[in-house]
């Protein structure tokens, strides 16, 4: 799967799978949604994890499945999923399965009703986790109840558990931490294999998207939460996605604020350094192309016009903090994002074509290019019948 997700990535930044030496921005970075800074992309080994441990649900839920059946009556063989060894026996995915039980052990809790599925020493229906894990494997002949035993073996018609009398601390310790869970008795109702959604909530299906999100590269932390979640936004998201982007402006974009731009400040470290092509200024860097150089200002002054609330400032940070944190109407915001892209691609566009000896134009010629641009992309999405866009055109 790691293959897999190193020939997407050298496609991504070259156009073909057999070169990873162009790559701008790391792979794991480029995974991660939109709210987080990156593009959305699924990482192939992270999906492959999540249907992975579906299989697992299946396995535990007793599903009616043809795959279910053949796998406990001739893999499992009454043993165990948490126990069974590699015995070379199964496919590739059993395999494969069998190394993400430490991961599936933080989803797949048992409630215990009539306790007759649910096997005391070796299943997850305590919060503590497996009792096996606990006691130990030679300590459970302590208290009298086999290896195999099931919960229904060990507590009584009226939930009263039936423990051999030990002196042993440890094992005293965990009379008291089974004694003290409580545990609903319904002699009617099977035991069921619940699964985590998310800190708090257990469910009775599997919930993929919610899975996905607690194992991807922040994920598996049991400290997970919302608020942990909240660190990982970026502010400045809202400026590259939004309803009316145009995908390779968002992209070029995207690049501009990580800065991973192929600018001559970037390009001097590899060797190969690159004044501002628009102005001469020595050290051509993402902050000045975007719009300290006096050339993309004139055309920035020129195509934002009022937009922005207040006068434009030809300092990048700035801009982009006005972006991301001032109030605008929702049509207002629509329109000076788009420009905002627009604007960015296009000076980046005529970056490259005076590096490589094109004719070079003005800023009011770039300027009546970024108008048209806007004015098509709005003109194609048909804005006049549709009433959440009506009166873009008039913003």
């Amino acid at each position: 799967m790691e293959d897999i997700d190193s020939l997407c990535s050298a496609f991504l930044w070259s156009g073909s799978p057999n070169d990873s030496s162009k790559a701008k921005v790391s792979w794991t970075e480029v995974c991660k949604p939109f709210k987080e800074g990156g593009l959305g992309i699924r990482s192939i080994a992270d999906v492959s994890k999540v249907f992975s441990l579906k299989l697992i649900w299946r396995l535990l839920s007793e599903s009616h499945s043809l795959w279910v059946d053949w796998m406990k009556k001739y893999i499992l063989r009454n043993e165990s999923f948490w126990d069974v060894r590699d015995t070379g026996l199964g496919s590739w995915v059993w395999r494969k399965l069998l190394k993400l039980r430490h991961l599936a052990k933080e989803f797949v809790p048992i409630e215990v009703h009539n306790g007759q599925s649910a096997r005391f020493w070796t299943d997850l229906w305590h919060p503590r986790g497996r009792l096996i894990e606990i006691a130990g494997e030679t300590d459970t002949q302590k208290l009298g109840i086999d290896r195999a035993a099931l919960i229904s073996d060990v507590r009584t018609a009226d939930g009263v558990w039936r423990f051999r009398r030990c002196r042993d601390r440890q094992m005293r310790e965990i009379i008291n931490m089974i004694e003290n869970h409580q545990m609903e008795v319904n002699h009617h109702a099977p035991d069921v294999v619940m699964w985590r959604k998310n800190e708090t909530e257990y469910c009775r299906q599997f919930f993929t998207a919610e899975t996905w999100q607690r194992i991807r590269i922040h994920g598996g932390l049991k400290e997970w939460s919302e608020v942990v979640w909240f660190q990982f936004l970026k502010e400045w998201s809202k400026v590259v996605w939004f309803q009316l982007r145009v995908p390779r402006f968002a992209f070029i974009s995207w690049l501009a604020i990580r800065n991973r731009l192929s600018t001559g400040e970037r390009t001097g470290a590899w060797g190969q350094p690159q004044g501002c092509l628009f102005c001469g200024e020595p050290n051509e860097t993402r902050d000045h192309l975007f719009f300290a150089c006096p050339y993309t200002y004139t055309l920035w002054l020129e195509v934002v016009g009022t937009l922005l609330g207040r006068p434009p400032d030809p300092d990048w940070e700035s801009t982009l903090e006005l972006l991301t944190t001032h109030s605008y109407g929702r049509l207002e915001y629509l329109l000076v994002r788009l420009v905002f892209q627009t604007a960015i691609y296009i000076i980046w566009r005529e970056r490259n074509y005076r590096k490589h000896l094109k004719k070079p134009k003005l800023p009011s010629q770039l300027a009546r290019i970024v108008d048209k641009t806007v004015r098509n992309r709005i003109t194609s999405t048909g804005y006049a019948t549709k009433p959440r866009l009506r009166g873009l055109m008039q913003v």
